[in-house]
């Protein structure tokens, strides 16, 4: 009889000691999923405002570079050599600082962009400038921002 008792008492205690670790592995369990939500959350969050940053980031880019090119093709227009020499290397400067913004969201403007941009600073350092071709060029540049503005709107 003392070995039953001792049979059923051990099994009683072994039975409470396993519910108490099955809820506290579902507590556990609660905790854990609560702060992956939390983290996902938060991690949208956060991508969503780098979006966000990113698109003002272009929008503002644009709307600087696009001035710097008409400057530039006023000073091609006017054969102004010291100023286009100056403000060729402008459009690169600003490009760079939002370029990251573009690449990933419009591929195909931003190898357009890189095509008329890149000859067209390089263009702008060398004497006598060739007005034809930098006008050409400029244009061309001028042409693919106002596509890429409208694209960010």
């Amino acid at each position: 009889m003392k070995i039953v008792n001792t049979i059923a008492a051990f099994a009683l205690a072994s039975t409470l000691a396993l519910a108490g670790c099955s809820s506290a592995n579902q507590s556990a369990s609660s905790d854990s999923t609560t702060t992956d939500k939390a983290t996902n959350q938060s991690n949208n969050t956060q991508s969503s405002s780098k979006e966000q940053t990113n698109a003002t980031n272009v929008k503002a880019g644009v709307s600087k570079m696009l001035t710097t090119a008409e400057e530039l093709k006023q000073a091609i227009n006017a054969g102004d050599e010291e100023k286009v020499k100056e403000t060729g290397p402008k459009l690169e400067e600003i490009w760079k600082t939002f370029e990251d913004g573009v690449k990933p969201r419009y591929p195909e403007l931003y190898e357009k962009l890189e095509k008329s941009l890149n000859p067209e600073v390089a263009g702008s350092q060398v004497s006598p400038l060739d007005k034809q071709t930098l006008g050409k060029l400029n244009d061309q540049l001028i042409q693919t921002l106002h596509e890429l503005e409208k694209k960010a709107n």
